[in-house]
């Protein structure tokens, strides 16, 4: 009678080893992968709600923005933005846009705009950039008040054409040497402006969603 051989890794095939060595660690990497993206999503969200506080004062509003929140279609931007909505007793009083463009100098630019019910800017804040130390980097908060030029502005002040950096052209001011930052901000929030218009109707009668994109 033949007997059974227990397996054992020391007598398989050494690929066969190999493979189950090589699957193990996909998994483990996969996992630590999948952890690691979920802890920098969070901390990118902690940090978007962090600025909100800056340009929507706490009593403004009453709702949880993040149960509260929209894919948001910008024209010109491959991604959707996401549309954080704030209600002050089930009332719609503003609306956060998250948005990303990719036309900075140096990349990505990540901004919230906020807007109220009429259209009007409450406050821009830069999230997220890698614009060159000592030029692009202005645009921060802690390093100049520029950014504060569009608060109160709307798709009617300036008129469309103002709606650039008045190097060339515009309205809003262009930080020396960075001028192609200054134009990818301007257009990012004029872009979002007319985004909330285009979705006006619908937008500030939804109910609370998490799962809608709006066109």
């Amino acid at each position: 009678m033949l007997r059974q051989v227990p397996f054992s890794l020391k007598t398989s095939n050494p690929a066969l080893v190999l493979v189950l060595i090589g699957l193990t660690a996909a998994f483990v990497l996969a996992g630590l992968d999948r952890l690691t993206g979920e802890r920098i999503a969070l901390e990118r969200q902690s940090r978007a709600l962090a600025a909100v506080s800056d340009m929507l004062p706490d009593e403004s509003y009453d709702n949880e923005l993040l149960e509260d929140r929209f894919d948001l279609a910008i024209a010109g931007i491959e991604h959707p933005a996401t549309l954080f909505l704030a209600r002050k007793a089930g009332q719609p009083v503003a609306a956060v846009i998250d948005i990303t463009t990719p036309h900075g100098y140096s990349g990505d630019i990540r901004l919230l705009v906020a807007v109220d019910v009429e259209g009007m800017v409450m406050g821009v804040q830069v999230l997220e950039h890698r614009e060159t130390p000592g030029l692009g980097d202005r645009i921060e908060p802690r390093r100049t008040d520029w950014l504060e030029q569009f608060t109160g502005r709307s798709l009617s002040d300036p008129e469309p054409y103002g709606w650039a950096p008045d190097r060339r052209g515009g309205e809003f001011d262009t930080l020396t040497s960075a001028t192609i930052t200054v134009a990818a901000i301007v257009e990012a929030v004029k872009r979002a402006l007319q985004a909330v218009e285009r979705t006006e109707s619908e937008l500030f009668t939804r109910e609370a969603s998490t799962d809608t994109t709006l066109q």
